[in-house]
């Protein structure tokens, strides 16, 4: 083999390695890191036991699992993953121009002028005078003072670090003075506190009750499969909103987790509020999916073995469930952007929580078992279908809003390359 015919062959090998790297899809890198939401985890459960004779109103010890839960989370994003100095944080890791206090005070003014909206709205809105939403209150106003201190040092901080200081805050006071917004900047603005408006209430007031359901009962469940079941379940969930509200509620761009964009169309709000409360009880009369009542503990009781199986399958999926919220740490939000998560259960599927949770649902109330008859359960099964079609309509509504980011775009080549569905349709190919 002469010469040319070596370099030649060397070309063509470096040529087919190269094509070969091409085709390879890395996974992006994830925007959260495992282990915050995992200390957020383990530090709410040990607080929960610690505080549960704490002789104090139910909300203050909700909100003290909350505090010690998030601090741990927060102190894990600043000192192990470094975020602050993430450059999608916007700001320098320096003050890079001196306090400016008439900025300071119109930032100040549009901070209070959103939450004073946020307060009428809550006034004004029927359902939030219903006595559901009191441990909420109480919790806002034991806090406010706190709130009322603070602000004014955190936007300070912000604004000397802030690369563009005229956000959103000071823009609303521009338009207080008469002057022309920057409007795309506060049309985000309202859509990320509408996001918090409605989600915060609500997730904790489940977990306030949640957590004292749980501070009522003995600390240890009783030793047999049907008592534990139910005991971690009922953690699951709890865990699955202490989480929520949490990310809720810390939307900071000090460790990178506020808002990028939130959903566009009234299409795919209405696709994901459907699914809370209020809106929820009004489309529960039209998909009822437990019509025999019958649920898979009756069906499975005569045969112990299947009993426990079939429960275990359960609590795996309900784990899968609140495994694909803590792995978001402090970034989890419905209808909202606020960094791409592609660890965890990411790494298999796009969807893991809306997969395990509609599985969960056909395995908890077997609806396609004929306990009042066939029509009753093909009705059933039916109407089930339907609620799984909601989710799916979730499913692709966030998937196109996401898709604005070239990092999604990159994750879902990699999910269809090396996806969980995409590696079993191979082994059947």
């Amino acid at each position: 083999m002469d010469v040319q015919q070596v370099q030649d062959s060397d070309a063509f090998d470096r040529s087919r390695q190269e094509n070969q790297r091409s085709l390879i899809s890395p996974r992006p890198e994830s925007a959260s890191g495992l282990w915050t939401g995992a200390a957020g985890v383990l530090t709410a459960m040990t607080s929960a036991v610690l505080l549960r004779d704490w002789m104090e109103v139910t909300y203050l010890k909700a909100l003290a699992v909350l505090a010690l839960s998030a601090l741990v989370m927060v102190a894990v994003d600043l000192l192990v993953y470094r975020v602050q100095l993430n450059p999608t944080t916007g700001l320098t890791d320096q003050p890079i121009r001196p306090l400016d206090l008439p900025r300071l005070f119109q930032k100040l003014v549009g901070f209070w002028l959103t939450l004073g909206v946020i307060a009428a709205l809550y006034a004004l809105l029927p359902e939030y005078g219903n006595a559901f939403y009191q441990p909420f209150k109480d919790a806002v106003l034991y806090l406010l003072p706190g709130v009322i201190v603070a602000s004014p040092f955190y936007i300070a901080y912000i604004d000397r670090r802030q690369r563009d200081p005229v956000d959103a805050y000071a823009q609303l006071a521009l338009l207080l003075a008469g002057n022309k917004p920057d409007w795309s900047a506060l049309a985000l603005h309202a859509r990320s506190w509408l996001v918090k408006a409605f989600f915060i209430p609500l997730m904790f007031v489940y977990l306030h009750d949640d957590l004292k359901a749980m501070w009522s009962a003995p600390l240890l469940p009783a030793l047999d499969f049907e008592h534990a079941f139910l005991r971690l379940i009922d953690l699951f969930y709890m865990i699955d909103v202490l989480l929520a509200v949490i990310a809720y509620t810390l939307t900071l761009r000090v460790i990178d987790n506020h808002i990028r964009s939130v959903e566009p169309t009234i299409g795919g709000w209405v696709i994901c509020l459907i699914c809370y409360r209020p809106f929820v009880d009004a489309q529960a009369p039209y998909i009822q999916y437990e019509l025999d009542k019958l649920y898979w503990g009756d069906v499975f009781a005569p045969w112990p073995w299947l009993y426990v199986l079939w429960g275990s399958l359960i609590l795996v999926l309900v784990f899968i469930y609140v495994w694909s919220t803590a792995i978001f740490g402090l970034r989890f939000s419905n209808l909202t952007n606020r960094g791409i998560i592609t660890s965890g259960p990411y790494r298999w599927v796009k969807h893991p929580a809306y997969l395990a949770k509609n599985l969960s649902w056909w395995m908890i109330s077997v609806p396609f078992v004929a306990g009042a008859g066939w029509p009753i359960a093909v009705q059933s099964c039916l109407m089930l279908g339907a609620a799984n079609l909601i989710y799916y309509l979730r499913a692709r509504t966030e998937e196109r809003h996401l898709s604005a980011d070239p990092l999604y775009r990159d994750y879902q080549a990699y999910i269809a390359r090396y996806g969980l569905f995409a590696r079993i349709a191979g082994m059947i190919g």
